[in-house]
């Protein structure tokens, strides 16, 4: 596999802030008087982490370079070349 590209890396870098500022919002609401703070942890941070995680991991996975995929077919391509055909 190969590494990731400029656009998959501002991805991951958005998906980064994002999910602070998920976990500050959802600790500055549980801390409010009268919240009791794991519930309201869990109901606000729990699924924007999973919304925002399964929206970045389709992004990096969309913008993947085809090198790597013209790579696969290549070595398949040279292996079907090597083996005698019966």
């Amino acid at each position: 596999m190969t590494g990731m590209n400029r656009r998959q890396k501002m991805v991951v870098l958005a998906m980064d802030l994002l999910l602070l500022v998920e976990l500050g919002y959802s600790i500055y609401c549980g801390q409010q008087p009268g919240a009791d703070l794991t519930l309201v942890f869990l109901t606000y941070f729990v699924p924007s982490l999973i919304v925002t995680v399964a929206l970045a991991r389709r992004l990096i996975r969309r913008w993947q370079d085809d090198t790597a995929v013209s790579l696969a077919d290549s070595a398949v391509e040279r292996q079907r070349a090597v083996l005698p055909s019966s």
